[in-house]
């Protein structure tokens, strides 16, 4: 659960879509068909970067299960997120620990303090080239860069005019040289861009978390109109192979005029499912009595949903999740994104203990991918543009074991189940050619698994020498001539 899924489940569940722009139904069928190559990639980068990688601090532990909804709609004492890309919001209630660190660290200075020396850091250190680089080395397919977070600067240089602030965006187009840099090594790009939230338009902070939200959103034609034309802007510059839209959309946007160019442009371009009209929602927890309404709806809609995998047909674009994966096969392509650690910006406050391991990394993505989802793992570059050791780690580590296993994660379905029924813990994937079991952690040079109680033609240890394997009822036991020492270990049936 995210943000995003308690905002839409609501707009669901109050029909709102009525008081938006209409998205027109041959839209909304193309938006949920994804394109071959979007469920063929199967692993992406996320970016986070921007202003709030200068003073890079965020409070508070990793989100756990439940987290979210306990902020969103409990009673409990927790009330920041330790995402330090909400830097400016965050620092904005005065008893927050963001607070005290701004007054210590910059005297309180104006967040726009920040903008210059991003710039200049940038200008010294960053190297797109390098990035796309590692990325390739992952193993990535595609990339996605948020080009514009909640705090409305742009990582290009617009030209449709801010209202509020003149130039509020970067003077060098770091959104085109990336895009530049990843295309040419054979990598699809893609745009993350803040629709529903821009604090440099709107920001509430009074003191309930959820309602401060719901009524940050721009309700004015003003930001409609800017976040239609950045929108528009980012698609005939950039082309973006992924539309990544969050928290919502402007209910005045002409969302279905956007979608049409969009599609016109790229036509084998993805958009995900974050574009329900928000503003709307901030308007009725205007009322007196709103916020509570909406929270109830919201708790009540969180109990009595069928299953996480229940296929909303009001769902526009592709289902996203945000650290968290779904229970089972879903019969839909979807989306899991996650910081490496518990922020997506970078977070000075972070260690290497705070980070994925290679080797939950590595079990996180064949999770994923088993269910029918990729995986849109991400790194929060410095302001220099470096991105840390500890985040590096991780990924070289992912990047080793898909250079040997890759075939068992690109290009493949689900399977008639993700896991094993008994036995040592796995994960199911399928080909045209062969049936992956990818099988978590080391193995000895002797090891057992389940049998699928399929019939191949051949089995193999995909990076080992398979020296025998022996039938019993219900499994299969296989003697390697060394012990395997991997983070997973790939079993392939050929059919």
């Amino acid at each position: 659960m995210n943000l995003f899924r308690i905002t839409s489940m609501l707009a669901s569940v109050l029909l709102l879509t009525a008081c938006a722009d209409p998205l027109s139904e041959e839209l909304h069928q193309r938006s949920r068909t994804q394109p071959t190559w979007f469920e063929d990639a199967k692993l992406g980068i996320f970016i986070h970067w921007g202003l709030p990688s200068v003073p890079a601090f965020a409070s508070g532990d990793p989100l756990q299960p439940g987290d979210l909804e306990e902020i969103l709609l409990g009673d409990g004492p927790r009330r920041e997120l330790p995402y330090s890309e909400w830097y400016l919001n965050t620092k904005a209630y005065p008893d927050s620990e963001t607070a005290e660190f701004h007054r210590q660290q910059y005297n309180d200075a104006p967040y726009e303090n920040f903008q210059p020396e991003f710039e200049a850091n940038v200008d010294r250190g960053w190297d797109p080239d390098a990035w796309a680089a590692k990325f390739e080395r992952v193993g990535a397919r595609y990339v996605v860069l948020v080009t514009k977070h909640h705090d409305g600067y742009s990582l290009w240089p617009t030209e449709v005019d801010h209202p509020h602030r003149e130039d509020w965006h970067s003077p060098r187009d770091l959104v085109g040289e990336l895009a530049a840099a990843v295309r040419s090594r054979g990598m699809r790009f893609g745009v993350y861009y803040s629709t529903g939230l821009d604090w440099s338009f709107k920001m509430v902070n009074e003191g309930d978390f959820v309602r401060d939200v719901m009524r940050s959103a721009p309700e004015s034609q003003s930001y409609a109109d800017y976040a239609y034309q950045q929108s528009m802007e980012l698609i005939d510059r950039y082309k973006p192979a992924v539309f990544w839209a969050d928290i919502g959309y402007p209910s005045k946007g002409k969302i279905d005029d956007l979608f049409a160019h969009y599609f016109q442009t790229v036509p084998d371009g993805a958009v995900n499912d974050r574009w329900a009209p928000v503003d709307v929602l901030g308007q009725i927890a205007d009322w007196p009595g709103g916020t509570w309404l909406l929270k109830s709806l919201a708790a009540w809609s969180l109990e009595n949903q069928p299953s996480d995998v229940f296929d909303d047909p009001e769902r526009v674009g592709f289902k996203t999740t945000e650290y968290s994966n779904l229970s089972e096969i879903a019969p839909f392509t979807w989306e899991s994104t996650r910081g490496l650690g518990g922020s997506f910006g970078f977070n000075r406050r972070e260690n290497s203990d705070d980070m994925l391991s290679g080797s939950e990394l590595i079990t996180y993505l064949a999770d994923t991918v088993s269910k029918n989802g990729n995986v849109l793992i991400n790194v929060g570059p410095d302001s220099h543009g470096a991105i840390p050791q500890i985040q590096q780690a991780p990924l070289r580590e992912l990047g080793h074991w898909m250079q040997i296993n890759g075939e068992a994660i690109y290009n493949t379905r689900p399977w008639k189940r993700f896991s094993n029924n008994s036995g040592r813990d796995l994960r199911y994937t399928e080909s045209d050619d062969a049936l992956y079991a990818i099988v978590t952690g080391p193995v000895e040079q002797q090891f057992t698994i389940e049998h699928p109680d399929i019939t191949y033609t051949d089995v193999q240890v995909l990076g080992a020498e398979l020296l025998s394997v022996q039938e019993s009822p219900g499994s299969l036991e296989m003697e390697l001539n060394a012990p395997l020492p991997a983070p997973a270990v790939v079993v392939r049936y050929a059919k």
